[in-house]
Formats: C-alpha cells, sequence, structure tokens
C-alpha cells in the first residue's frame, strides 16, 4: 500500500521521507481545496462582469496559476506553524503518530522554517500580483501566525479559535480571491464570504472533537472541549442551518445571484453531523483527523465549484 495521508506510516511512501514530510507539514489535502478558490472566483468574477469565464482562466493563465499557488503557500504556512508549535501535543495523540514530526521525520524547527519560507514568499508574490491580494495575503499571513503563537495565541482562547479560523478561511478567502482581479469589494464576494464563514463555524469543530482530552489537559478551550460532543453537534447543525437561511436572504435581497446549487451541500453536511452524533471521536486511518475532515473541506471548496459552476452552465 501507498501513504497517502497525514494517518498513515512513512514505511508507505514511494519518495523519500523527508521530502514527503515537507510537503504533508502543510497539509497539502487542505490546502489544495483553498487553491480552488482562485480558479472558480475568477470564472465567477469573469460571469458576473460579463465575460466568459472558462475563456477568461485560460487567457490569464498565468495569474491564475501564479494566483493559485500563492493561496496554497499562504495556507501552507499556517498549517505548517500549527504542526511545529503543537508537536508536543501531537506526539501524545494516538491517532496522531504518523504525522511529520512525532513520527520523527523532520523537526519543529525545520516546520518553523517551511512556514516562514511559504509565508513571506506567499505575501512576496501576493503583492505582484495586485495591491489589493498583497493586503489581503498580510491579513491572512497575520491570522495564521497568531492563531499559533503568542501573545495572543487564538488557539487557546474560547470561540476566539473557531471564529478567528472562520474568518481567515472562510470571510476573506472570497473577497482575497476577487482582489486578484482588483474587485475585492465585490458584493459577490463579500455575501458568500458570510456563508462560507458560517460553514468553517460549524464544521471545522470536527477537528477538534478527536482532540478533546489532549486539548483539556493542554488548556486549549476549543467548543468542543467546554460544550461536549452532543451539546455541540446541535450547535453546529443550528449554524449549518443559519447559513443557508443566510444564503436565501442575501438571494432575495440581490447581494448574491441565486446559487442555488449551493443547497445541494445540505446532503453531506447532514451526513457528516449525522456520523459524527453516531460517534463523535472517530477518525480516518488515512487522514489522522476527524472522519468528515475531507468533507468539511469538500464542502468548503464546492462553496466557490458549485456557484462557478452554476455561472457557466446556467
Amino acid at each position: 500500500m501507498v501513504k497517502l495521508g497525514l494517518g498513515e506510516s512513512y514505511d508507505k511512501t514511494l519518495i523519500n521521507k523527508k521530502i514527503r514530510a515537507y510537503i504533508d507539514v502543510g497539509k497539502p489535502a487542505s490546502s489544495l481545496p483553498v487553491t480552488l478558490t482562485i480558479i472558480c472566483a475568477s470564472i465567477m468574477y469573469a460571469e458576473l462582469n460579463g465575460m466568459d469565464g472558462i475563456g477568461f482562466v485560460l487567457n490569464n493563465w498565468t495569474d491564475v496559476i501564479y494566483a493559485s499557488i500563492t493561496a496554497f503557500l499562504l495556507h501552507s504556512a499556517s498549517q505548517s506553524l500549527n504542526m511545529a508549535e503543537d508537536a508536543h501535543i501531537d506526539r501524545q495523540t494516538e491517532h496522531k503518530q504518523n504525522r511529520p514530526i512525532p513520527s520523527g521525520v523532520i523537526t519543529e524547527e525545520e516546520a518553523r522554517s517551511l512556514a516562514w519560507i511559504f509565508m513571506f514568499v506567499g505575501i512576496a508574490r501576493a503583492f505582484t500580483i495586485t495591491p489589493e491580494y498583497g493586503l489581503f495575503a498580510i491579513v491572512l499571513a497575520f491570522m495564521g501566525v497568531f492563531y499559533n503563537l503568542d501573545p495572543i495565541r487564538a488557539k487557546k482562547k474560547l470561540w476566539v479559535n473557531l471564529i478567528w479560523q472562520a474568518v481567515s478561511r472562510g470571510l476573506l478567502l472570497y473577497p482575497a480571491a476577487f482582489a486578484v482581479w482588483g474587485d475585492a469589494t465585490n458584493p459577490v464576494a463579500w455575501g458568500m464570504g458570510v456563508v462560507a464563514f458560517l460553514l468553517v463555524l460549524s464544521l471545522q469543530n470536527s477537528a477538534d472533537l478527536p482532540d478533546t482530552d489532549m486539548d483539556e489537559e493542554y488548556d486549549i478551550i476549543t467548543p468542543a472541549v467546554y460544550y461536549g460532543a452532543i451539546p455541540l453537534i446541535q450547535i453546529m447543525a443550528g449554524i449549518s442551518l443559519l447559513m443557508f437561511i443566510v444564503l436565501g436572504i442575501f438571494i432575495y435581497l440581490n447581494i448574491v445571484p441565486n446559487f442555488w446549487l449551493v443547497y445541494l451541500l445540505s446532503v453531506p453536511i447532514v451526513l457528516s453531523l449525522i456520523k459524527l452524533y453516531r460517534n463523535p471521536q472517530e477518525t480516518s486511518d488515512i487522514s489522522g483527523q476527524s472522519a468528515v475532515w475531507y468533507a468539511y473541506y469538500g464542502s468548503l471548496a464546492s462553496l466557490y465549484i458549485l456557484p462557478a459552476t452554476q455561472l457557466i452552465l446556467f
């Protein structure tokens, strides 16, 4: 068998272990969906401005690729820093033993070095695309750093930790993607950013449910630690429902087009919540994360894929 995800042993990798660990430390399974936001948002930008979305992306493919790589680097930087700063906890967490640092393939300092390299290269590259995109890159980098580091270390503070991630991974990504084309104030981008904010605010909790014991031991007060599994899953369901209600309100007010395809996300979200309700701490052998982690990031990516697809086809 070949190593597919973070949850599997480096003995299965087909390439040099250290090279694979350098790739894994940025959590590519979650960074790649973030990269898709640029491609899909570029299609949306063109279609909303009366252009052919696919043609626009093909004609501007170099900018799309550079902006996508930048988004990948910024997200990888945050994930790498998180792995470095939480390595002492991961070493004591059973389902995280095959991660790059607990497995002994790389050190905390190597992960930190990669994080700073990814971050500064990403910020510098963003400014060469547009100044607006560069400013968003600085804000996203700031949030990635101080989610993990003092004096803020938002990770440890109840609800601040979750809202912090919902802002950086949800609210700001849509306008950041539109900023690539100098259109960061587009109301569609901010309206869909609010919808993405609520999605992250709900499903990001799935990552914390398997980690409640270790988080509590190290005084990291996540909603999973504070409320317990079943009450939190009920809160997640309420936030998910609110997300669809807000989308409906935005459509009614003509803030965003009638992105009816987005309502298809109710299926994976409901199935994920049911799976969590039945076994809140279940983890995937492939990802080493919550069993619904891939569904979460797939849903987040689909908030870009589905509207872009609808604008092209309908």
